[in-house]
Order: structure tokens, then C-alpha cells, then sequence
């Protein structure tokens, strides 16, 4: 038995794509500062150790995320845990069939619960690594990357 779930409670992508995009951004504005020299100043290596920031953030946004949606989950179990209940009392099921239909929904949560966690930390995690490999690599040697640039 499934849990009654009319909405299903999903990942939101949204934080991570805002992330993705202010780190292009802010590499972008890094590269520009660059081409133009702005107070004599090397950016794109300082864009790069903002793009590791962002990564951080990410991460911690993940956890804030899967915390978000395990309460939520763990909210809908409990009404349909009520739910069924009350309807069991009603029908006046035997105490057997009760344990197994309330260990029933206990076991679809947690499936879903893992299932949920696992997609935060795959979609989270890939998006978290990745910013903070670009970013080091070009905190670390995007003054090269301009000067290989500008002899282009």
C-alpha cells in the first residue's frame, strides 16, 4: 500500500540553477574586470574563489533542502497514519490486519524518504563538486588563463 500522497513532494531545482547561473556571472564579470584592467587587478582568479563559495553554499543548501522535505514527508505519514486509524476503528479490523496496514505505511515512508535523499545528494552533490573544482582550478590559475588569453 502506497502513501496517499496527492502532491508528491519533489527536489527543488530552482536554488541550484540560481547558483549555476551567478557563478557564470560572476565569472563573467571576473573575465571582464580582467580584459578591462579594473584597478589593476587580476579578477578572474578572484571570480574563481567566489565560484567556491557558491559551491559551499550549495552544498549547505542541499541539507537545508532534504531537511525541508523529510519534515514534509514525515507531516503527510503522520495524517495518513491518523487516517487509516480512524478507518480501521470504524471497520472494526482485527488488531493483526491494523499492525500490518500502519507497518505497511511505515515502510512506504521510508522508502520514499531514501529514495528523496538520495536524489537531493546525487542532484546536490554533482552540482556542489563540480563548482568547486572549476572554481579552485580557476582561483588557482586564472592568472594564466588571462595572460594565455590576452596573447591570443
Amino acid at each position: 500500500m502506497a502513501l496517499d500522497i496527492k502532491i508528491p513532494i519533489k527536489m527543488s531545482t530552482r536554488s541550484q540553477v540560481i547558483i549555476v547561473l551567478l557563478s557564470f556571472i560572476i565569472l563573467g564579470l571576473g573575465y571582464y574586470f580582467s580584459t578591462i584592467n579594473l584597478l589593476n587587478k587580476e579578477w578572474l582568479s578572484r571570480s574563481g574563489s567566489l565560484v567556491v563559495v557558491l559551491g559551499i553554499i550549495s552544498g549547505f543548501s542541499g541539507i537545508i533542502q532534504e531537511r525541508l522535505l523529510i519534515s514534509r514527508l514525515e507531516i503527510r505519514k503522520r495524517v495518513e497514519l491518523l487516517q487509516k486509524k480512524r478507518k480501521l476503528r470504524l471497520i472494526k479490523a482485527e488488531k493483526d490486519f491494523i499492525e500490518k496496514e500502519l507497518t505497511d505505511i511505515e515502510g512506504d515512508f521510508t522508502d520514499q524518504a531514501n529514495n528523496l535523499m538520495n536524489s537531493i545528494k546525487f542532484n546536490v552533490g554533482i552540482i556542489e563538486g563540480l563548482l568547486l573544482i572549476f572554481g579552485t582550478v580557476i582561483w588557482g590559475f586564472g592568472d594564466i588563463i588571462m595572460m594565455a588569453l590576452k596573447q591570443l
